[in-house]
């Protein structure tokens, strides 16, 4: 049990990356709390990871919309007095809106923007607000992309967006660490996801062959995106266990060799 009374919060729980997350928290011992808009879909991540023949922690539903600052504070503020604290954030809750650039409305903005810039700053100052009245040291695990390096045509907003997740990741890895033993730290996945499928799901039959024709090349180790469970999962333990705790302002590529530096 590798986070055996440890105490964390993981956004984006109703499903995909952060349902994946959920379920190897909970394998390991940890008392989860998991944060979503999607009740339905919340609540069934956490039957399901409590009935895991393998689990050894516990999960709970709260809901929570991530670019409400106040409702943040307050979600968060519960969550931690019901575990008795806590000890790590898992930031995995996004949102991704595809058009081409020159047509984003104010409106594309705003949400993309609201859940994913704004969701992050939001989640890690709750996170911090409850790491600075505690003793010991915090963990902040956030989620960015390789499209905030590589680009991502007819994904700009969301390529630009985690970027600025970047940006912020290591900044507060700095200026947390200095005032309040706050680490932090960023995750690049590539992973199937249900947001993954329904990109290929609005692609014609042509254009989906293709697509996945250039996967092949793209992804050098088993030429396609990861598995949740699989591949994320135990790099989601590592990172909020205590074997990580060196470990600061990085960012954290679990993609099968996509966008590697080549000579």
């Amino acid at each position: 049990m590798q986070l055996k009374d440890k105490r964390i919060i993981v956004t984006g729980g109703a499903s995909g990356i952060a349902a994946g997350t959920v379920r190897a928290y909970v394998r390991e011992g940890a008392t989860v709390a998991v944060i979503d808009i999607n009740d339905e879909l919340g609540q069934k991540t956490v039957a399901e990871a409590n009935v895991l023949p393998d689990a050894t922690g516990k999960a709970t539903y709260y809901h929570c919309n991530i670019a409400n600052q106040q409702e943040v504070f307050t979600v968060f503020e519960q969550a931690a007095k019901d575990m008795g604290g806590l000890d790590v954030l898992a930031h995995i809750a996004g949102v991704e809106k595809l058009a081409a650039a020159e047509d984003y409305k104010p409106e594309d903005l705003d949400f993309q923007f609201g859940v994913n810039i704004n969701g992050t700053v939001y989640t890690n100052q709750a996170a911090c607000r409850i790491f600075k009245e505690q003793e010991g040291e915090g963990n902040i695990i956030n989620f960015s992309s390789d499209t905030a390096s590589s680009g991502m045509a007819g994904g700009a907003l969301y390529a630009a967006s985690k970027g600025a997740v970047y940006a912020w990741t290591r900044t507060i890895a700095y200026e947390w660490e200095l005032k309040y033993d706050i680490r932090a730290n960023c995750v690049n996945p590539t992973m199937k996801t249900p947001m993954y499928e329904q990109y290929l799901n609005n692609l014609s039959e042509e254009a989906r062959v293709e697509f996945l024709k250039a996967e092949r090349l793209k992804v050098p180790f088993r030429g396609e995106m990861g598995d949740v469970d699989r591949d994320m999962g135990p790099v989601m333990v590592f990172l909020a266990s205590d074997a990580s705790g060196f470990i600061n302002g990085q960012i954290i590529p679990v993609n099968g060799g996509r966008n590697m530096l080549r000579g």
